[in-house]
């Protein structure tokens, strides 16, 4: 009882700090996002916290800024799961004669949005809102090892298009009580995103007297991350983690990247979580 009453209380507390934090991508797929249980367990399980995080104050910006956010990754079974701003279900399970574990199934996801008061180079662009995506995914993992790959499509904004996310990484215990993670990933985007996130268009333009920019489809970023989850009893663990991505193509020759911001993009958080 007390278990989901301190869950109950850590989703509906941080629903605040969510819709401030929602456009924090980096730092919660660093941070938030643990590896699912290798072995399953019934009924709600899986960890809630707190953390403080720094990130760019848009993707491709130069300044940063620091705020608090929610770590929080839930698991209902070995089917259900919401690990930092993706939900989904895996209803596909196979497992390949070479010991390769298959999951598969849809997903929902909040995409972040931007603001254009939060930094000087976006004034005249207009703001940018926050979605929901839906999509599906499909996951292989053996021992430590894992990779993914979702795609998703934007539901409420029909110009913010879709996403193709890859990432491969690996997880390994150091002590009983540090684990690291390390990870690579990198995103294909459709020309109506990279439009909507990295292209000026003649009104912007002319508002902000930023030069003109038509970006078009492709890979956007690289990035590779490392995260620690210390544990300093059963119920309690710290974590914290480190990310850097590399803006690539039509979204490093953006004007507010190239000109006004910084390719290189560099992420950290620091925290507390509870285990269950």
């Amino acid at each position: 009882m007390y278990k989901h009453w301190l869950v109950y209380l850590a989703i509906v507390g941080g629903v605040p700090v969510v819709a401030q934090a929602a456009d924090f991508t980096d730092i919660v797929q660093a941070a938030a996002e643990e590896d699912i249980p290798t072995t399953p367990s019934a009924g709600l399980h899986g960890s809630i916290g707190m953390g403080v995080g720094t990130r760019h104050e848009y993707e491709g910006a130069k300044d940063k800024k620091t705020r608090l956010m929610p770590n929080i990754n839930l698991f209902y079974g070995d089917t259900f799961f919401l690990t930092g701003m993706k939900a989904g279900a895996n209803l596909l399970h196979y497992k390949t004669e070479q010991g390769v574990a298959v999951t598969a199934g849809p997903l929902l996801a909040l995409r972040g949005g931007r603001n254009q008061d939060d930094n000087a180079a976006l004034n005249g662009l207009g703001d940018i809102d926050r979605a929901l995506e839906a999509g599906g995914f499909v996951r292989l993992r053996k021992q430590g090892w894992q990779a993914s790959v979702d795609v998703r499509q934007n539901l409420t904004n029909t110009d913010q298009g879709a996403t193709v996310n890859f990432s491969a990484g690996y997880g390994m215990p150091l002590s009983p009580k540090l684990r690291l993670r390390t990870n690579l990933d990198t995103t294909w985007a459709s020309s109506d995103y990279m439009k909507t996130f990295f292209g000026i268009d003649a009104t912007q333009s002319a508002i902000s007297g930023v030069a003109q920019y038509a970006a078009g489809s492709g890979f956007k970023h690289v990035g590779v991350s490392l995260m620690a989850d210390y544990s300093i009893n059963r119920e309690w663990a710290g974590f914290a983690s480190l990310r850097y991505k590399r803006l690539l193509g039509d979204a490093a020759d953006s004007p507010i990247v190239a000109n006004l911001g910084d390719r290189d993009q560099v992420t950290a958080s620091v925290g507390i979580k509870y285990r269950f």
